[in-house]
């Protein structure tokens, strides 16, 4: 996949509520068919909860552009589990399920909960390992995202070097990422709201700042994905804001 900026929301925000007020265009179409009009990606939250159908999946890569890309988060069933305590077998299905995606394949997004700390490193090696071996051509572009900053060590950086996998820069308070250069030909922001809260707007400033980032990763040949989590906020707004910044470049 050559370098490109890749953006969007957390699920899929409408600058609109209803579909009453949709661009006539789109009245009669889906919502995401609506929201693929104006970003280029999204990340799809709504995999985190439930294993969608493989003609789910299907039906959405055909519902989007060709230059439009998914990220999937991965299933809880996976990441949440008392002491990591997965089943191998979950995660083949899961890969299988999203392969469908075919040539719309963007991220794959791997968030763990608090409770999983830097002291269960080898189940975490042992969970990335199989969704390697899942995905030997590296089509995805999986990202790690750390909900405990004991995480933020050496050797996990090694571990994901290992694995050619990148660690989410996210701004939740208590485990915000650490400013490190990117370790990956691919970056992945998540924007959790101004106070990590999924609430509220961020400043022009900000996101200015941020741009002047992604221009420069852009530039180093890296592809970006930014998505904007701050969905009980101005998130469509955000993300409109930032791509307005990198466009005006």
């Amino acid at each position: 996949m050559a370098a490109k900026f890749y953006s969007g929301t957390s699920n899929i925000e409408l600058p609109v509520r209803n579909k009453q007020f949709y661009p006539e265009a789109f009245r009669n179409k889906s919502r995401l068919n609506y929201y693929a009009s104006m970003f280029n990606s999204v990340e799809q939250n709504c995999t985190f909860y439930k294993v969608p159908m493989p003609t789910t999946i299907k039906k959405w890569a055909d519902d989007v552009p060709g230059d439009f890309r998914f990220t999937f988060k991965l299933w809880r069933e996976i990441t949440h589990q008392k002491e990591l305590e997965f089943k191998p077998k979950d995660v083949e299905r899961f890969m299988q399920v999203i392969d469908n995606a075919r040539e719309k394949k963007g991220s794959l997004l791997i968030q763990f909960p608090p409770s999983i700390q830097v002291n269960k490193l080898h189940k975490m090696e042992y969970l990335l390992s199989i969704i390697r071996s899942c995905d030997p051509d590296k089509q995805w572009d999986t990202a790690v995202e750390f909900r405990h900053k004991s995480w933020y060590m050496g050797d996990v950086y090694e571990m994901l070097d290992k694995f050619n996998m990148a660690m989410v820069y996210h701004d939740m308070p208590a485990s915000a990422t650490p400013t490190t250069d990117p370790r990956t030909k691919f970056v992945f922001l998540r924007f959790h709201g101004p106070n990590g809260g999924y609430r509220g707007s961020y400043t022009d400033d900000y996101l200015y700042e941020y741009a002047t980032y992604i221009r420069d990763w852009l530039e180093e040949g890296k592809t970006v994905y930014a998505y904007f989590n701050n969905t009980m906020g101005d998130a469509v707004k955000n993300v409109n804001t930032l791509n307005s910044f990198l466009a005006s470049a």
